[in-house]
Formats: C-alpha cells, sequence, structure tokens
C-alpha cells in the first residue's frame, strides 16, 4: 500500500486544472493527484478511487462547490475538505452545512498550496485511533469556522480595512456581539472605560485579538457541554492564558505576527479538552478520575482511553481550520514543547508552555490544570533564567483577579 498522499482537485477550467498539475508536479514523490472537470466527474472519481484531501473550486455550472462538498461529507466524511476558490457566496456555504475545513484564495502560491495540504497531513498522524480521527475530520460533527470570523478575516484582509466595519460585522450578530461586550469589559483586559459597542472593542483591544476572541467564543457556544462544567470559567482561563502567552511573546521581543499567534494559540490550547467533554463525557470523567486516583499526567490517561491526547485532537482542529501551523504546533506540544520535531518551532510553543505552566486553576478540572514546567526544553534553549522575570509579568497582570468565579 503506498504511503503518498491522493488528493482530488476539482474545477469547472480544463486551464486552472493544467494549472493545478504543473503547480504539483514537484510532490509527486509524496502526493498522488486526481484532477476533475466539474462536481459530478469528481463524485465519480470518489467512487472508484480513496482520496485523502478534495481542494475544489466554488462557483462551477452544474454541480457547484457547496454541493460537492456537502456530499461529499455525506460519502467520505474522512476527507480533509479545501476551498480553493477566488470567490464564494456566504450565505450559500452556511446553507450547505458549511462544509469545509479549509479555504484558499485564488490566485494561490505553489507553497501556499502545498503548505496548507501537508501540514494538515502531519497533523492527521498525530491521530492514530481511527474513530476520533473520523469524528474530528467531519465538520457536521464538531465545530467548523464560525460565519462572523470568518467575514471579519475577509474584510481585515483588504488594504482598505475598516475597523467600523469590523464592528458592523459583528454588531449583525446579537449572541456574538452580547459575548465579545462581556469578554472586552472584564476586568482581565484592564480597560480603563466601558466598552459600549463592538467598534469600540476592535479598536480598544486590536483587531488580532478581537478575531481570535470571535473564533474561541463561537467554537465553544457550538459545544455541547453538561451543567456542572462552567464555560464561562473556562474561558476566563484560557483569556488569562493567551494574554499571559502574548506578554512573555513581547518581552522576548517577538514580532507582532508572532505575539498574535502566542495570543491565539493560549485561546485554543485546551480547545481538545472540550471536544472530549461535549462528544465523550463518559471517557472525560474516567480520565480525571483516573489521572487523580493514580498521579498519572491526563495526557497519558488520555492516550491510554481515547487513543490521543486533548492536546493532539485540538492541534488536528486548528489544523482542518486552516490556521496557522504554527498555532496548530503551539497546541499541539503546549504541555510538552521538549517532544515537537521541529527544533524552529515559533516562540509562540514556549509562551504558550510557560503561561500554562505559571497559571492553575485547580477548580477547573484535570484537563485544564496539569501542566508543569519542561525544564530541559527551556534549559536547551537558554531560557532558564527568565522564568523569574516571567513570574514577576504573571503577578503583576493577574494579582487579585479572579478567574471567572461567580
Amino acid at each position: 500500500m503506498s504511503d503518498k498522499v491522493s488528493i482530488l482537485f476539482v474545477d469547472d477550467q480544463q486551464e486552472v486544472l493544467d494549472g493545478l498539475r504543473r503547480m504539483v508536479r514537484s510532490m509527486r514523490s509524496e502526493w498522488v493527484a486526481g484532477f476533475a472537470l466539474g462536481g459530478e466527474k469528481a463524485l465519480e472519481m470518489m467512487e472508484s478511487k480513496d482520496y485523502d484531501v478534495l481542494v475544489t473550486d466554488m462557483r462551477m455550472p452544474g454541480m457547484d462547490g457547496a454541493e460537492l462538498l456537502k456530499r461529499t461529507v455525506e460519502a467520505h466524511p474522512h476527507m480533509i475538505r479545501v476551498v480553493l476558490s477566488g470567490q464564494y457566496d456566504v450565505d450559500r456555504f452556511v446553507e450547505s452545512g458549511w462544509p469545509a475545513h479549509q479555504f484558499l484564495s485564488k490566485p494561490c502560491e505553489a507553497d501556499q498550496l502545498k503548505r496548507t495540504i501537508t501540514h494538515a497531513i502531519n497533523m492527521r498522524g498525530l491521530l492514530e485511533n481511527k474513530v476520533i480521527r473520523s469524528l474530528v475530520t467531519r465538520a457536521s460533527f464538531l465545530p467548523s469556522l464560525p460565519r462572523v470570523y470568518l467575514e471579519v478575516e475577509q474584510e481585515l484582509k483588504l488594504a482598505s480595512a475598516s475597523m467600523k466595519k469590523v464592528g458592523n460585522i459583528i454588531a449583525e450578530d446579537v449572541g456574538v456581539t452580547a459575548k465579545v461586550l462581556q469578554m472586552a469589559n472584564s476586568p482581565i483586559f484592564g480597560c480603563t472605560r466601558k466598552i459600549e459597542s463592538p467598534s469600540q472593542a476592535v479598536v480598544m483591544l486590536g483587531a488580532d485579538v478581537i478575531k481570535s476572541l470571535l473564533l474561541y467564543l463561537q467554537t465553544c457556544s457550538s459545544l455541547m457541554l453538561p451543567a456542572d462544567i462552567s464555560l464561562e470559567r473556562i474561558s476566563y482561563h484560557g483569556v488569562r492564558i493567551a494574554m499571559l502567552a502574548k506578554a512573555i511573546a513581547e518581552m522576548e521581543g517577538q514580532d507582532k505576527h508572532v505575539c498574535a499567534e502566542a495570543f491565539l494559540a493560549g485561546l485554543l490550547q485546551n480547545i481538545g479538552s472540550l471536544i472530549i467533554i461535549s462528544s465523550f463525557l463518559e471517557q472525560y470523567r474516567q480520565i480525571e478520575r483516573e489521572s487523580r486516583e493514580h498521579n498519572e499526567s491526563v495526557s497519558a490517561v488520555e492516550r491510554r482511553v481515547l487513543g490521543a491526547s486533548h492536546a493532539e485532537i485540538g492541534a488536528y482542529l486548528i489544523s482542518l481550520w486552516g490556521l496557522s501551523p504554527t498555532v496548530a504546533e503551539s497546541v499541539a506540544y503546549h504541555d510538552n514543547p521538549s517532544e515537537c520535531p521541529d527544533e524552529k518551532i515559533s516562540f509562540a510553543l514556549t509562551a504558550v508552555h510557560v503561561a500554562n505552566a505559571l497559571d492553575k486553576d485547580i477548580g477547573l478540572g484535570a484537563a485544564f490544570v496539569e501542566n508543569e514546567f519542561d525544564f530541559d526544553y527551556l534549559e536547551k534553549l537558554s531560557l532558564l533564567d527568565h522564568l523569574p522575570r516571567w513570574q514577576e509579568k504573571y503577578q503583576a497582570m493577574f494579582k487579585g483577579l479572579s478567574n471567572g468565579k461567580k
């Protein structure tokens, strides 16, 4: 059996397919590529061959990309589904069930396409349990990129991006507006005046922070959690980790992009735990109990019970969303950075790891509080002597603040 990744590219224009064929030629030692002229042909090819990845245009005559993706979810739920399109109808896409994992815009550079697909496949390799891998891959069972997040991201990519327009996009959803304002006005952000509108929140907190909050808050709200699990408390803990990770990155002179990735990875570092709670509650209770009774790390118990840790599950979902590989890897290895195979990984991983080890809340449950310092990793990076400064920063930022407790 071949170890090559099989990818099906779909477009309604032959010249586009020919261009894609040339683009991926350099990957022929790792990929087996198929090319379908239109949605009907793609379904026919999927019936005769098992593909790992679908990359499709959206606006096609006959069967459009949204319908093709929807039918792919039903018949081939294991496939990673990528949109490669110049434009698409958001309303039509939402109606079809939001069936894609990642979005790439035409024209797409060859390196970007290769990185996107390769990273998603590498992240999938973290999960050996086929049941969980299938569950994580099925967008209809787990959260996909929320609509408001996607619309805000599209606006921010424009050269003429308007913070007022971003605020207006958020304001169109009353529920999202309430969540953003509640979080923005919490003491944790230390705003000196009351934030009364989404536009004010964007200006006060910054576009990167707002975009990260939108993704996190909307994802959490889509998960079904039991009544005894405090989502508000978990969310505040996540924000603390995010803010501390960003602050540590800033202290170390990292550029704005790395600091933003540290913030987002900090927010999402335990999204895998929320997925386990919402989808495998009985197993989660077992994991929490066994970890406590046997003084065993949560990750080790998770791998024994589920076949994968919460960090690995969360990282795979993040990679399917098409977020930065740095964010996915920072989530995957936030509790054991020494195991990260990428020796040149961004400082975001270090920042998130340290923030988790500094900030603990014994009331959140074992899956949210197990992290300890990986001293070997910090010593390898010559960062052990930075710990006192980071601890002082943590105390200065959060002394006297609650963790969202009621």
